[in-house]
């Protein structure tokens, strides 16, 4: 069914790639030099099917081994990025994804 959805509503072939680009909006929470878990609000732009939308959540940070990992859960409205569902099998799908992500901080050289 997944593969369905991503080849038929998401159209992968056509937009295989999504992006999140943001920012830390409160650093204080975040000690980037000293090992531990931590949680912070984020904002930035989400891109999914080719359109932008600005996104506000809350981020896990963990800083380990001078290495910073960051992930995020939150649900993106699926009509809000251009994907539009069949009535047909409308009541079948979630009008929402849950979107999460995961990745490492690097320092900019």
């Amino acid at each position: 069914m997944q593969e369905h959805f991503n080849e038929n509503y998401m159209e992968s072939s056509k937009f295989p790639k999504a992006t999140f680009k943001g920012k830390i909006d409160d650093l204080t929470k975040v000690k980037l030099d000293q090992e531990g878990s931590y949680t912070a609000p984020v904002s930035g732009d989400l891109t999914l099917h080719g359109v932008t939308k600005a996104v506000t959540t809350t981020a896990n940070f963990v800083v380990k081994n001078g290495k910073i990992s960051v992930s995020a859960n939150f649900k993106a409205v699926l009509v809000d990025y251009g994907i539009s569902i069949p009535s047909l099998v409308a009541d079948k799908l979630a009008k929402d994804a849950k979107i999460n992500i995961t990745g490492t901080l690097e320092k900019m050289k």
